[in-house]
């Protein structure tokens, strides 16, 4: 487990990282790893009522999976729910309903945006 994990825990904040090996930004968000573009609709959604489109959801899910398969994530417990045809940004965002009724559902737009800045994301080089 990366220790971001942990940090999503205790700031309601999302805490990114950039994944060199990847060329990508991954997120933890009270303790759920998500691509960056995940958290962020999931961000917008919820504070300035923007919609991922079909087209954009099935971006999403595309970015994800790259990612999963990869072990940009450091788990496979998505498996099935991959293999199934499940869209993983339906799923995260249930898990996440009440972090973001709670911590972003008020704010402004301007200062959520400002949580998924790519200068906030520490980087982790590939070994």
């Amino acid at each position: 487990m990366r220790a971001e994990h942990s940090w999503s825990l205790l700031d309601p904040k999302p805490v990114l990282l950039y994944l060199s090996q990847h060329d990508e930004y991954i997120v933890y968000w009270n303790g759920i790893a998500m691509t960056h573009s995940q958290a962020l609709c999931m961000a917008m959604e919820s504070c300035c009522g923007i919609y991922a489109t079909p087209e954009m959801k099935l971006a999403l899910q595309k970015t994800f999976e790259k990612l999963y398969y990869a072990n940009a994530f450091n788990t496979r417990a998505w498996d099935k729910r991959i293999e199934n045809g499940s869209f993983v940004f339906e799923s995260q965002k249930r898990w996440m309903q009440d972090h973001l009724n709670k911590h972003v559902k008020d704010k402004e737009a301007s200062e959520v945006l400002g949580w998924f800045d790519y200068s906030r994301a520490r980087k982790e080089e590939h070994v």
